[in-house]
């Protein structure tokens, strides 16, 4: 992957482990270049799949090993991913959105409306236990689909011992621990209506459970780096995702799209000016955005930086909107440290991004 911001679409992908202490570290940094399928235009697109390799040492990371090799899309997938939902007594999932990791430890990044989905269309009930804190209903269940690696299914019980309904699966579930969005509920005058929910800004951060095929998710890098007009911006979600029956996931293989733009507007000051619809800081661009991609990441520049997260877009048009990362990254988690203080601490394997131009 070029550092420069020409044609070609890549990310940076990092593959992490924990050292002897029990720190997180860099194992290895592979760029993967993100080329278009036959058919399809250079600015939307599927991707075209080639072998790739992440590691020429899996030796280190041995329990991530089936996740360190395999075609572009399987790779790409194992750091951006389809949420779901569903409640007990379902006979399916809900796909309600994209999201993507930012940490090793598994922190993942989507949209906030994505999260509020259970609420905003009333198949989840939630009860308040303090400040700006709710916990669902215990019958509705939220996790990521994960990619598994076909080489899993002839593999030796000394090379992968994980449970054979993952071994033999083209994709499972990671349940999510916690989400995390900021809001507030707003009373309307009248003594009828409901109370409405406003989103100070539509981003949110949730925690998957331990990777059970591996020992670190694969993030993609978050940094407080400015974007301008004009720059480049990439979206790469999951478009127009079906719901799935139970008993289809083992076969279920959603396929990402890539989706290209340039920047158009940024609105910093959003939170007070009201400048944009999209709520908090944010910025426009120009491509095309189909639904269920909200929560995608958006790769402004060069492509090394996620500096963005899918809100909304306009139906038929080239033009969307994202949430603006970097003014988000000092709010205080549900940890009690922001993003920005856990990629200093390295307590979570986020990498620090430096450099100019990224």
């Amino acid at each position: 992957m070029n550092g420069d911001q020409s044609d070609q679409i890549g990310i940076l992908k990092s593959l992490w482990k924990k050292n002897s202490a029990g720190v997180w570290v860099v194992h290895d940094i592979k760029g993967i270049d993100l080329t278009p399928r036959e058919g399809f235009e250079a600015d939307y697109f599927k991707i075209k799949d080639e072998m790739v390799l992440l590691t020429q040492r899996p030796g280190p990371v041995i329990r991530d090993f089936f996740t360190t090799f395999g075609m572009t899309e399987f790779l790409v997938r194992q750091s951006i991913v389809p949420i779901v939902a569903w409640n007990d007594g379902d006979t399916g999932m809900r796909c309600i959105g994209t999201g993507f990791f930012i940490s090793a430890s598994g922190l993942l990044m989507t949209a906030a409306h994505v999260i509020r989905d259970p609420i905003d269309d009333e198949y989840a009930s939630f009860t308040e236990i303090g400040d700006r804190t709710f916990r669902f209903d215990k019958s509705l269940h939220m996790g990521v689909l994960l990619p598994a690696n076909p080489a899993m299914r002839t593999a030796p019980p000394q090379v992968f011992n994980g449970p054979d309904e993952i071994r033999t699966a083209d994709s499972f579930i990671a349940p999510i621990g916690w989400a995390m969005h900021w809001g507030q509920e707003v009373v309307g005058p009248l003594f009828h209506m409901k109370p409405e929910y406003k989103l100070d800004l539509d981003i949110a951060v949730c925690k998957v459970i331990e990777n059970r095929i591996g020992g670190s998710y694969q993030p993609l890098n978050i940094a407080q780096h400015d974007l301008r007009i004009g720059d480049r911006a990439v979206a790469i979600g999951y478009a127009e995702m079906e719901n799935i029956q139970f008993g289809g996931l083992a076969t279920y293989q959603p396929s990402l799209v890539v989706s290209v733009g340039s920047v158009t507007n940024i609105y910093p000051d959003n939170v007070t000016k009201k400048e944009a619809t999209t709520p908090g800081p944010c910025f426009e661009f120009d491509a095309k955005i189909p639904g269920k991609m909200s929560g995608a990441p958006i790769l402004v520049g060069s492509g090394i930086v996620t500096k963005g997260v899918v809100s909304r877009s306009w139906q038929d048009e080239k033009r969307a909107s994202g949430g603006l990362i970097a003014p988000m990254m000092e709010l205080e988690l549900a940890t009690g440290k922001s993003l920005l203080q856990l990629i200093k601490d390295g307590s979570e394997g986020m990498a620090q991004i430096i450099g100019r131009g990224l």
